[in-house]
């Protein structure tokens, strides 16, 4: 989902009025997506053309620099996950994968005017590892505001007539995540496992190493893109929310999606954004790894769904791309009236995103 979300930011930023470039390394010409929308080149990008660099991730930010353009005087960094100078409770990267990650922050520290994170956990680890100097933005994920019509149900095309569990999204690959892609798969396994004793199928979507799921318990069937996926949801019974331990400090992206799309969650109660289900009293919370209670709350929504009165309606009010830019308006404003006073020229509000 990390492409998605990169690009609904984008497009939510250009209906605030702001002139996007999204910055990609694998196209070779400009390309217009829509009013003040483009995808452009990495190697025809001027940096001093732009009010603002926004990266996203580590991976952006180290796009920016070995692009040249880590001297920028207004980059905003959206960090996905913080790590700390060694290993931390909550943060689930390890070895030469977290120090990599660490002295990239390093340079985000340094360079950048602004950083955004998606928790209050996260917040608290940057500030103890990078000092409370640099203003810090808290925007969690967003969700669609409008979403496809209704279609035809993808699990008949695989022969699945139970009501299903789903769990959509990253499993992580042994590149990435190794430990919590090991750890997941043989969690999966037992779910999916105590599922099928309950009369529910277990089914995941996503990208990601699944060498050691049992088709017996599991059913992953790949990475689903494009308006299709809102489908993949809809003719779910339950959806469902994996920590990655006993203590958590990145969100879930699924719990938006789920929601919005008016189904049922159990999740994990180590997951920060796990409050929305209590919220919006749409599925139940578990603890950590009771995946007995999970299988059995999980059932329960399936055969038994709650009364999805205005659910839907609630996210796209309150969690949208859009709601989610907003918080970006003060910095961008700053930036604005900074670029103005540098260049004597009128600011066209013009902003990189990569």
């Amino acid at each position: 989902m990390d492409g998605i979300r990169f690009l609904r930011m984008a497009e939510a930023l250009a209906r605030r009025g702001y002139e996007v470039d999204i910055v990609l390394d694998r196209i070779t010409q400009p390309q217009l997506l829509g009013p003040g929308l483009r995808e452009v080149p990495l190697r025809f990008t001027r940096w001093d053309d732009y009010d603002v660099v926004k990266t996203s991730f580590h991976a952006g930010f180290q796009l920016l620099l070995s692009a040249g353009g880590g001297d920028h005087p207004f980059i905003i960094s959206k960090l996905g996950s913080v790590v700390g100078h060694e290993e931390t409770e909550g943060v689930y990267f390890f070895g030469s994968q977290r120090q990599r990650l660490f002295d990239i922050q390093k340079e985000i520290a340094t360079r950048s005017r602004v950083v955004t994170v998606l928790t209050d956990r996260s917040a608290t680890l940057w500030r103890k590892e990078h000092g409370a100097g640099m203003p810090l933005l808290q925007v969690p994920t967003g969700v669609d505001a409008l979403i496809p019509q209704p279609g035809a149900n993808p699990y008949r095309t695989f022969g699945i007539k139970e009501p299903v569990a789903i769990l959509a999204g990253n499993i992580y690959h042994d590149r990435d995540q190794p430990e919590v892609n090991r750890l997941w798969q043989e969690r999966l396994n037992r779910v999916g496992g105590l599922l099928k004793r309950r009369g529910v199928r277990l089914i995941v979507i996503g990208s990601g190493n699944r060498n050691q799921l049992d088709p017996q318990a599991v059913a992953h069937c790949g990475r689903v893109e494009g308006p299709g996926f809102w489908d993949w949801l809809r003719h779910a019974k339950v959806g469902l929310v994996l920590a990655q331990g006993p203590v958590q400090d990145n969100e879930s992206s699924k719990i938006y999606y789920y929601l919005r799309a008016g189904l049922p969650v159990v999740c994990e109660r180590p997951i920060p954004n796990a409050r929305l289900i209590e919220t919006t009293k749409m599925g139940a919370l578990v603890d950590y790894d009771d995946l007995e209670a999970l299988a059995e709350s999980a059932a329960r929504l399936a055969f038994s769904p709650p009364t999805n009165d205005g659910v839907a309606e609630y996210m796209a009010r309150y969690h949208s791309w859009d709601v989610r830019a907003a918080e970006y308006e003060p910095v961008l404003a700053e930036a604005s009236v900074l670029r103005s006073s540098r260049t004597a020229t009128r600011t066209n509000r013009k902003l990189a995103d990569l």
